[in-house]
């Protein structure tokens, strides 16, 4: 089977250019042939080299990602018996789609959370509302499926008046023995990913100020970036707050992310919402106790004790951290290791290659 993606796989893109290197990695490996098509970018800015990536004609127009050839190339690399977006908003999606529909071939479009009814009220929300009113609704509705990571992101879709089939399967995770481990006593608290205003990083910064009698010795471990209006927002809030506890980093990839993530005693994502939140599966497989709140499909966090799945919330984030900080070493290890084999058993890329493979054999009978 030849199945061809559209997407990005660029470090700068966050979780999303990392699950979809790892998913078509993982198809590859059990036997499928999953391609990518991406625009540009920096062979030192790629999640990984190990999959087969087509580079189409840089974009004419930056944010709608539009370029006259991108049709014509998709063309170029011959026939696939799947055609796969990854993300919508944005002309490769349409692309691909009008490509697949030329050849008669079945598409998958995968959203990326970018259904839920807070990011369509975000940036640029009266475009979004005509795109689906003009076009995306009928493009979801005509996919032999759309592919969710959570059932509160089917929920959205469902709601939003897609009837097409929708099935869910969830974000993998690289499974690995070499990982870094913790080497100093230091209880860190870590944040991963992009720095957007929805991210509400701001939480964490606003706990260890709230919190700062006992988390005097403690440290804010923000890695990740983006945009750079938030950011100055959060180093501004941190120097209001004299804060000398807290360490920015930035974007970071290979051996330095893995020592910055090894390092943290705590993983927390105080997103008001998140379609799956790759950052707790990068703390789960290091066997790091994760915080999340309700607006992430975390519950496994409470289920399997490994974790806290709190109300989106001050309050609720500081009484969490508290809580954590209060823990001895063992007891954090014990919920770590609890961690690590949820993400073993439920989020390692071949598993989630295998739900991939069952849904595209369903697609191509």
């Amino acid at each position: 089977m030849r199945v061809l993606h559209i997407g990005s796989i660029d470090v700068n893109s966050g979780g999303p250019a990392m699950s979809t290197y790892l998913t078509l990695r993982g198809l590859n490996e059990i036997g499928i042939n999953a391609e990518l098509i991406q625009y540009p970018v920096d062979y030192n800015s790629l999640r990984g080299s190990d999959i087969t990536i087509h580079s189409a004609t840089k974009p004419i127009e930056k944010r709608f990602g539009y370029s006259p050839k991108l049709k014509s190339e998709i063309e170029a690399l011959g026939d696939f018996d799947i055609y796969h977006a990854q993300g919508i908003w944005t002309w490769p999606t349409y692309a691909i789609i009008d490509v697949a529909r030329r050849r008669g071939k079945p598409y998958i479009i995968t959203p990326r959370g970018m259904l839920y009814p807070d990011d369509l009220e975000k940036r640029s929300k009266h475009i979004k509302k005509l795109s689906l009113k003009w076009r995306l609704l009928d493009d979801l509705n005509r996919a032999a499926c759309v592919q969710v990571t959570c059932d509160e992101e089917l929920k959205h879709c469902r709601a939003l008046g897609i009837t097409s089939r929708i099935e869910i399967i969830p974000n993998p995770v690289d499974i690995t023995d070499n990982y870094h481990t913790k080497t100093d006593n230091v209880f860190r608290i870590g944040y991963l990913g992009r720095l957007s205003p929805r991210k509400r990083v701001e939480r964490l910064i606003y706990a260890f100020s709230d919190l700062r009698t006992q988390l005097a010795d403690a440290e804010l471990l923000i890695i990740g970036g983006d945009d750079k209006k938030y950011e100055t927002f959060l180093r501004n809030e941190t120097e209001r707050l004299k804060l000398k506890n807290v360490r920015f980093v930035g974007f970071l990839s290979g051996e330095e992310k893995n020592k910055a993530i090894s390092s943290c005693s705590i993983i927390a994502l105080p997103s008001d919402y998140e379609n799956l939140g790759n950052a707790i599966l990068e703390g789960l497989v290091r066997g790091i106790p994760c915080i999340a709140t309700t607006g992430a499909p975390w519950q496994e966090l409470q289920t399997n004790n490994c974790g806290w799945w709190i109300e989106p919330t001050q309050n609720a984030i500081n009484e969490a951290i508290r809580e954590a900080a209060s823990l001895s070493e063992s007891q954090l290890k014990s919920m770590g290791e609890r961690g690590r084999h949820l993400a073993e058993s439920r989020y390692s890329v071949e598993a989630i290659a295998k739900q991939f493979e069952s849904l595209y054999n369903s697609i191509v009978k």
